[in-house]
């Protein structure tokens, strides 16, 4: 392969994984693309099939729980900064461990991570190690100075759950004249900008609007992120969680609005089972790279005093990044039975033709709602219709 620095790969038992910056994606590929890419065989290859990735291909860190905001939906209880909250040069050392794992994303976030004074220095220290950083911020405080600094990451996601009064719909503070104006000094500064929309019940009617607002600032994309009960979310859960008809609607109307507006509708792992639910082709879903829960394989979460978990919705097992290494392959570890869901799963699971690429859902909620990580996800639509059937 050419030297290329917005190119970045590394092997894994199927093949490998190709980075690409500009443009942006991120591909798996089998062993004779990694072959025909000039690059030499690997002793990774020793099986077929993807299954336990070498390390997650994105990090969600949080770099500091600070924030003046108060979200009552706050999954991380932003506020009061962390106890032990990395100081700049245990956070780069942090960074430096998951470039040696090949780490290729970074989703930087917080708390508002805005208020954190060197959120730049550690942005262009990832950068200098070939991660990519991405960065989620409520939109609130965004100067003209800011917008620009912003240019080192590779997208930036502003936290909308509604347009105009909707706004607060979970927030209950901030305005939404202020995140409107942030919005607009990303695109005047060029930077890719997303939203990020926590969905639930009381914002579902919103899907619309959001798709209008987003065409009309011409964002990249709107992803979906399920109201999950974590942090501050756990309050509010069980009033706020999407009901049964919303999680059979949410597909075909986010299909409908992408295509009329124009706009790329995501959603995050967490709604994947909602996706399943109207029998998309299994291969289609594998090609697309559509998965459920990856915690603790293609994703980890980290919070901002180095406390790692399966994702950022989950409790951390105690592990730390700077044991990082070691706990992730660790064959008797939390992440491998976070990895071995499939091979435990109840029905209606068992039986699903989509076991495989959902995993039963969120874990998140399981435990919450059940007491037990371990079951399906009670808000799955197949599982709501198989309990009724029982």
């Amino acid at each position: 392969m050419k030297p290329n620095p917005t190119i970045s790969y590394r092997y894994e038992n199927f093949g490998g994984i190709i980075s690409s910056q500009e443009p942006p994606f991120l591909a798996f590929v089998d062993q004779n693309y990694m072959l025909d890419l000039g690059l030499p065989t690997s002793s990774l290859w020793n099986d077929q099939g993807i299954s336990q990735l070498s390390a997650p291909t994105e990090v969600h860190f949080a770099v500091t729980n600070r924030c003046s905001v108060g979200c009552q939906h706050c999954y991380m209880d932003g506020g009061p900064k962390d106890q032990g909250e990395l100081d700049n040069t245990r956070f780069k050392q942090a960074l430096d461990i998951l470039a040696q794992m090949k780490v290729f994303h970074i989703a930087l976030g917080g708390g508002e991570a805005l208020e954190r004074e060197d959120l730049f220095d550690i942005a262009d220290y990832a950068r200098q190690l070939g991660i990519v950083p991405n960065l989620t911020v409520s939109g609130q405080n965004i100067t003209p100075t800011l917008a620009r600094q912003m240019k080192i990451f590779g997208q930036v996601n502003v936290s909308i759950d509604g347009i105009d009064d909707a706004y607060t719909v979970h927030r209950g503070t901030g305005s939404f004249a202020a995140v409107d104006q942030g919005v607009r000094l990303l695109r005047e500064s060029g930077i890719p900008t997303g939203i990020n929309c926590v969905l639930g019940l009381k914002n579902f009617n919103q899907l619309e609007n959001l798709y209008q607002y987003a065409r009309k600032r011409t964002l990249n994309e709107i992803e979906f992120l399920r109201f999950k009960p974590s942090g501050r979310g756990k309050t509010h859960y069980m009033e706020n969680r999407t009901s049964h008809d919303q999680n059979k609607q949410l597909v075909p109307q986010l299909a409908h609005y992408s295509k009329k507006y124009n706009v790329p509708g995501k959603i995050d792992c967490s709604f994947v089972p909602m996706y399943c639910y109207h029998n998309p082709p299994p291969h289609l879903l594998e090609t697309t790279a559509v998965y459920g829960c990856e915690a603790g394989n293609v994703l980890l979460g980290i919070r901002s005093n180095g406390r790692t978990a399966g994702c950022s919705f989950l409790e951390s097992p105690g592990i730390s990044v700077f044991d990082l290494p070691q706990a992730y392959s660790d064959s008797q570890g939390p992440f491998k039975t976070m990895r071995r869901w499939v091979d435990r799963a109840p029905e209606p699971c068992r039986s699903c033709d989509y076991l495989h690429i959902c995993k039963g859902g969120c874990q998140g909620v399981s435990e919450y709602v059940l007491g037990d990580y371990d079951l399906p996800d009670p808000d799955c639509p197949r599982v709501k219709e198989y309990k009724v059937k029982s």
